[in-house]
């Protein structure tokens, strides 16, 4: 019996140090800096407004990020900083932080009471953290720890029932039981539906280009920058010289100042391409034609895309899933008059000169086909 309550109380210990304890992000290592620990400490507690006399209003922290976040934030992380200005030199962070160019970034720092050296102690500190990284934040209890708990409930109510037999109400241990059991069969149902989708998808771009900013409040039509869309496959991605055609002139951004629209610059004078992140992944086993749905179908990228216009940070709104296609295949109306094309569905003009059908549909014309979409 000792030896069944001391396996259990193992696993609970593995368990919770694998998804409860983590280590500090850079404990135990090198930085590989020669500058004292008094100066990296003084240089973190400046980046996080600790001292006093400072900073009037924000500090650095507020605007730069140190942890990952969920939210789309305007400003570069403290890893992008970092990063940007870990091979240049002091005279050029200084310059940055205490005589910045930027209209955007002048009047966050006008506030600030630095000297040359607080701003040394800052790089120092940011030298440091660029090989540390974003803190990453891990879920408090996530689907597989719970689906894991849920079988330690049950193994234990298994245990008791046949070995251990101390609860006396034994319609309790049915009760927890078949809950337990409903919520493992629920996970396991949304684990394999799930399975190849990504809605929700929301990842942070090399560059925070905001559609926001470009299609609702410049006006900027999709097919300018997604200009393949109505003639193949793809609707692709912009090339770094459709970006250049207004950043040779717009070099700095309302929200973003001007640290994200220099990789553009940067791109473009190195001739070396925007690693851009695809969002709508579709299987390798399914087809679909950009140019079929918007050009021959007329459909409005908002259909499947959602309101782009409204994003900072461009998410996957639909589930994309064969259903979902299925299901607009079934109620998308075709525009079946005034088109040669469809003079040869005989029997469906016929049902609609008759009145049996009142429109035509793109289920009806071989929508729902599977070899339409899998060949």
């Amino acid at each position: 019996m000792r030896k069944v309550y001391c396996l259990t109380y193992s696993l609970w210990f593995l368990a919770f140090s694998l998804f409860f304890i983590q280590p500090v992000s850079g404990e135990g290592e090198s930085s590989g800096s020669e500058h004292s620990s008094e100066a990296l400490m003084r240089g973190e507690r400046l980046f996080y407004g600790l001292i006093d006399g400072k900073f009037e209003s924000k500090a650095c922290i507020n605007c730069h990020n140190t942890v990952e976040i969920d939210t789309f934030n305007w400003n570069p992380n403290a890893w992008e900083i970092a990063h940007k200005y870990k091979e240049k030199s002091l005279e050029e962070f200084q310059r940055a932080v205490l005589n910045p160019t930027s209209k955007t970034m002048s009047v966050m720092h006008e506030t600030f009471n630095l000297d040359e050296n607080d701003a040394e102690m800052i790089k120092i500190f940011l030298d440091s953290f660029e090989e540390q990284g974003l803190t990453k934040r891990k879920p408090v209890i996530n689907k597989i720890f719970l689906f894991l708990l849920l079988g330690v409930v049950l193994t234990w109510i298994l245990l008791d029932i046949f070995f251990l037999k101390r609860v006396k109400r034994r319609y309790i241990l049915g009760i927890i039981f078949i809950v337990a059991l409903g919520w493992q069969i629920k996970l396991l149902y949304e684990a394999g539906t799930s399975l190849g989708r990504q809605e929700s998808y929301e990842p942070d771009q090399p560059v925070k280009f905001s559609h926001v900013v470009h299609v609702h409040d410049n006006q900027i039509d999709c097919k300018y920058c997604h200009n393949t869309v109505e003639f193949s496959k793809s609707a692709g991605i912009p090339d770094v010289n459709v970006c250049w055609n207004c950043h040779s002139l717009v070099r700095e951004g309302t929200y973003s100042g001007n640290h994200q629209i220099n990789k553009v610059v940067e791109a473009y004078e190195s001739g070396t391409p925007i690693e851009w992140i695809r969002i709508h992944n579709l299987p390798d086993h399914v087809y679909f034609n950009h140019a079929q749905h918007v050009n021959v179908a007329g459909l409005e990228c908002a259909t499947c895309h959602g309101p782009i216009e409204k994003m900072d940070r461009v998410r996957q709104v639909s589930d994309l899933s064969m259903g979902w296609c299925i299901n607009c295949h079934r109620d998308t109306e075709v525009q079946f008059f005034d088109n040669a094309f469809y003079t040869q569905y005989e029997e469906l003009h016929k049902k609609l000169e008759s009145g049996e059908i009142d429109r035509v549909t793109a289920e009806m014309i071989g929508g729902t086909e599977c070899s339409k979409c899998h060949y």
